[in-house]
């Protein structure tokens, strides 16, 4: 079943009400990520990665969700919201919306703290707040009973205000994927819930509270596959992760404790590198140098590769973080094979702590760990930040974003000269090449198809390339032989091409052809265009 997390964070007689209770929550980016995204979306760009910076400067604009206001028992207001709403934020600005389409407006407000593992967030209201805060109704729902969604789902670009209904389908659902079910089961429902409605409250009526609603839990996800298929966090899982969060000053998680669970992470064969992504802080993202994340996605391979990128597309700051998750987790280990290491003890540093991992017998990494949003992350992994640079596997799909390649020119061979058309059809590592060409004396028209092996270098907005390949030529004889030749072809030569965007590129090659048995070869010079996407073809 495909599900889709809500990253676009969007009647009835008594809605107007409930608006008092409902908010737009809306990320605030720090000085510092925004310097780092434009200056990213600059070396993007000056890489041939153009559709990369569009992405930057769409997400820039800020992300929305939707929140709800809980009285806690200290006698202050919070707003809940996901996890996932602001993750990549420094603060958050809640606007509550009037009847007459004013808002008002809080801005800046404190992230106290985050439950990961249930994708909560709480955000702290000020002491000058005077509205009021929905209430919890702890006791469990059942299949059949009729619910309410609350929320700003977008339409268009903009949030709107929208109060749903519909039934409990499944007041127990278990999709380990969402949450572990020995944390918490959830609520299955069929109420309206678009991108947009994350952290947005699910309701039942209550009589009780002057709301005329209390909340049974916080919905969260819905299934792309099928119809009217939302899930919601159960409010007696939300209570007891926000009280912990409030009663601990938003740190809920000791060092030890996180430290213990990174090493579960790594140790886990059924987890993958993106589990590690929580433990990547928005400090170490935005101190990154910008070639480090091209590096980094071009040594992935395969899944993991179109991973990072998709979820770049959607949002920039969690696609880094996808790809930092990705150097620490093989960091670790090669292939699904992990290396042994030793753990060391926490050491108090000015950031935080610092713990040193020992692997393989090799000299130790370090890792800085910093507090952030109430919650331990990396802050650095084996100076990744002061080096600014990764190791690769020498992977190019990302250096070299085409499908296809043409190109036309002349062949010369023996003091002769002739036509050429060169075409390619890149595979993974190398091409599938076929060329039509006269370039040998005595020969009409012949084919050449065969595999050519391409090591692309990428420099600034150039692609330098040596290839060599390997195939059969076909020439049909005008006087050299009396029968058409068939004849094993070997080669080699180099394309340079000028990346205009990540689908079009103009390219100059030179290649030698030796045709085996007769002695002779041929030497080509061709101009042409390249065009297409690489693996992730869908985001160029």
């Amino acid at each position: 079943m495909g599900l889709l997390v809500m990253l676009a964070i969007s009647s009835f007689a008594s809605a107007a009400s409930l608006r008092d209770y409902v908010c737009i929550v809306r990320s605030n980016y720090s000085e510092k990520s925004k310097e780092f995204l434009t200056s990213y979306k600059n070396t993007m760009v000056l890489h041939g990665y153009k559709k990369f910076g569009e992405y930057i400067d769409e997400y820039l604009k800020g992300s929305f969700g939707s929140g709800f206001v809980y009285a806690a028992s200290n006698g202050k207001f919070y707003v809940i919201t996901n996890r996932h709403v602001i993750s990549s934020a420094e603060t958050a600005t809640l606007q509550f919306e009037k009847e007459d389409g004013t808002y008002t407006e809080y801005k800046n407000m404190k992230i106290l703290g985050i439950d990961e593992e249930l994708d909560i967030a709480v955000i702290e209201l000020p002491a000058s707040f005077k509205g009021r805060g929905l209430s919890f109704r702890t006791k469990k729902v059942n299949d059949g009973d009729e619910v309410f969604t609350a929320g700003f789902p977008g339409l268009g670009k903009d949030p709107v205000w929208q109060l749903g209904k519909g039934s409990v389908t499944n007041s127990t659902a278990r999709i380990k994927e969402l949450v572990d079910p020995s944390i918490s089961v959830l609520i299955q429902h069929s109420g309206q819930v678009d991108g947009g409605n994350s952290g947005g409250p699910l309701l039942v009526t209550d009589s009780n509270y002057k709301a005329g609603y209390s909340v049974v839990g916080v919905n969260t996800w819905k299934a792309i596959s099928r119809e009217n298929t939302n899930f919601a966090i159960p409010a007696d899982a939300v209570k007891t992760a926000v009280d912990k969060i409030i009663a601990n000053k938003g740190s809920s998680v000791k060092i030890a404790e996180r430290i213990e669970k990174f090493n579960k992470s790594i140790l886990n064969e059924d987890e993958t590198f993106d589990s590690m992504a929580k433990y990547i802080s928005n400090e170490m993202t935005s101190n990154l140098k910008g070639k480090v994340f091209i590096d980094i996605v071009d040594s992935a391979k395969g899944s993991s590769y179109d991973k990072i990128l998709v979820t770049f597309a959607n949002d920039p700051i969690e696609g880094v973080k996808y790809a930092l998750a990705y150097h620490i987790y093989y960091s670790f280990r090669k292939g699904n094979k992990v290396y042994e290491y030793e753990t060391g003890a926490p050491e108090k540093i000015d950031q935080g702590y610092k713990v040193s991992f020992k692997i393989d017998d090799k000299k130790s990494n370090e890792a800085i760990w910093i507090n952030e949003n109430g919650i331990w992350v990396l802050g650095d992994f084996n100076g990744i930040i002061e080096k600014g640079e990764v190791a690769t596997s020498g992977k190019s799909g990302l250096f070299n974003p085409y499908l296809v390649s043409i190109t036309g020119g002349m062949g010369f061979c023996e003091g002769n000269s002739g036509f050429v058309v060169d075409g390619a059809v890149f595979l993974s590592g190398g091409a599938l090449y076929i060329s039509a060409r006269k370039d040998l004396p005595g020969y009409n028209t012949g084919y050449i198809v065969g595999l050519k092996l391409n090591i692309p270098v990428k420099v600034g907005s150039f692609i330098i390339e040596p290839d060599g390949f390997v195939g059969a030529a076909m020439y049909t004889s005008d006087s050299y032989y009396d029968d058409d030749m068939l004849k094993l072809v070997f080669g080699g030569g180099a394309s340079f091409v000028y990346c205009i965007s990540n689908s079009i590129g103009i390219e100059l090659a030179a290649n030698y052809t030796r045709f085996m048995s007769i002695s002779k070869g041929s030497f080509a010079v061709t101009a042409g265009i390249r065009f297409g996407g690489t693996q992730s073809a869908s985001l160029w």
